[in-house]
């Protein structure tokens, strides 16, 4: 069984101003929920991501890898699993944008669950990650629309 969450929310800014803010990860200081820390987001470096479940910066770190990201395509995606093969747990983490018009943009915020702790309902708070998630793309959506 594979488990998934997807949150849509609309930005009113450009794609491109969206864009800036998302893809700049050691800037993400309107994010209490999530920190990337790699040496620049581009496919295939490893990095940590570090996850405060309560926004609380009691932070827990996981082992990642950058999959695609694009800047044309407005897509930044990141993977970690636990397991020979990823066999125990897998998440692969995307965070896409679409322009609306010229002030307008869509972020698709979603992450696909594998393996068999999320079968089960293990190996994640996925109510909490549900809630975080929706969270995050509210503090994007406000930082950007505040700048």
């Amino acid at each position: 069984m594979t488990r998934y969450i997807l949150h849509e929310t609309i930005i009113n800014a450009s794609v491109d101003e969206v864009w800036k803010e998302l893809i700049a990860i050691d800037e993400w200081k309107w994010n209490k929920w999530t920190k990337l820390k790699a040496d620049n987001p581009t496919e295939g470096v490893k990095g940590k991501l570090l996850a405060s479940f309560e926004g609380d910066d009691t932070w827990k770190e996981y082992d990642f890898t950058f999959g695609r990201v694009s800047e044309s395509e407005h897509l930044l995606t990141w993977m970690g699993g636990v397991g020979p093969k990823d066999c125990l747990f897998s998440g692969y983490h995307t965070m896409q944008l679409e322009a609306m018009d010229e002030s307008r943009t869509l972020l698709i915020h979603q992450e696909k669950f594998g393996g068999i702790l999320p079968a089960i309902g293990l190996g994640l708070p996925f109510k909490i990650l549900d809630r975080n998630y929706l969270l995050m793309n509210e503090a994007l959506k406000n930082h950007v629309e505040c700048k």
